[in-house]
């Protein structure tokens, strides 16, 4: 008998597996950043601009990777002396910073990253601060912390970063003497023209006075050449005078000083000043002192 045999042939059918979609996964490369402004100068219209840049790199492998910076206060607000600053991203748009990390984003305030790189590669964010270094700034050394989060294409937070800005204002002080004439109309020191002496009655100088700006409590020191006289030209003769500044008597005859416990406002404060001579006969001709007068930050 016979018996047929059935060989049949088996094999493996291989079905493709569907292709998973690119990977878009932000992140930052290095981790907290840190920005230090200092050595600044305090002047009118003055500024200080530190540029610093954020690197955001796609760990996944989609070419096309998008992401947002959004950056918000971290903590209380700061203090009340801090100076006011401006942050700028890329084309000098000016970047709200949000009073708190769990505050939504707006306009202002979202950065956007274009095409962040996969792998080691990775895309600069450039940011600038500007501190505005005019007069009425309060010397010292302040600091805040700034989150820094990265929001995905998914609208969630892929990564966290901290800025910390430390902002050093120093001590420092200028001084103006207003309503006196400068002595060639444009530079050298400011004169008080008293006119013709008097024999009968005192001489009392037109109304003038000291602008002080201070970062910081300051004191005002005179010094007089001629000890609070008034020296004629020849040199032999004498005329005492006084000196009032702040409506106080100054003692031009020894160590003056006069302290003020706080900075000053941005306009500066204004100590008037006056110099009375009492009447007097003396030898005609011209008399004249120096007086120095200096305002030192503390």
């Amino acid at each position: 008998m016979r018996y047929p045999i059935l060989i049949a042939s088996l094999s493996t059918l291989a079905v493709p597996a569907m292709a998973q979609a690119a990977d878009c996964q932000p992140a930052f490369v290095d981790g907290d950043h840190s920005l230090t402004i200092d050595g600044v100068n305090i002047e009118p219209g003055g500024q200080a601009i530190r540029d610093f840049q954020v690197q955001v790199q796609n760990t996944g492998d989609a070419e096309a990777c998008e992401a947002i910076i959004r950056i918000a206060r971290v903590g209380a607000l700061p203090d009340p002396n801090f100076p006011g600053y401006k942050l700028r991203a890329r084309g000098h748009r000016q970047v709200e910073v949000l009073p708190d990390p769990s505050t939504g984003g707006t306009a202002d305030s979202d950065v956007r990253v274009a095409n962040a790189p996969p792998g080691p590669q990775s895309r600069a964010v450039p940011f600038q601060v500007i501190v505005p270094t005019e007069w009425g700034l309060r010397a010292g050394t302040y600091v805040e912390q700034l989150q820094l989060a990265l929001i995905g294409q998914d609208g969630n937070i892929a990564d966290l970063s901290t800025l910390t800005i430390t902002i050093t204002i120093p001590s420092a002080a200028s001084l103006r003497l207003a309503g006196a004439v400068v002595g060639d109309g444009r530079s050298g020191p400011a004169q008080v023209d008293l006119g013709n002496l008097s024999s009968t009655r005192e001489t009392r100088s037109e109304r003038f006075g000291a602008r002080i700006f201070s970062t910081a409590p300051y004191v005002v020191r005179f010094t007089s050449v001629n000890r609070g006289n008034l020296l004629h030209e020849g040199g032999r003769e004498q005329v005492p005078y006084r000196l009032y500044f702040d409506g106080t008597l100054v003692d031009l005859a020894g160590a003056s000083e006069f302290p003020y416990l706080n900075s000053t406002p941005k306009s500066g404060d204004r100590r008037p000043m006056s110099i009375v001579v009492p009447p007097v006969v003396a030898l005609a001709g011209h008399y004249s002192d120096r007086i120095t007068v200096t305002v030192t930050a503390l």
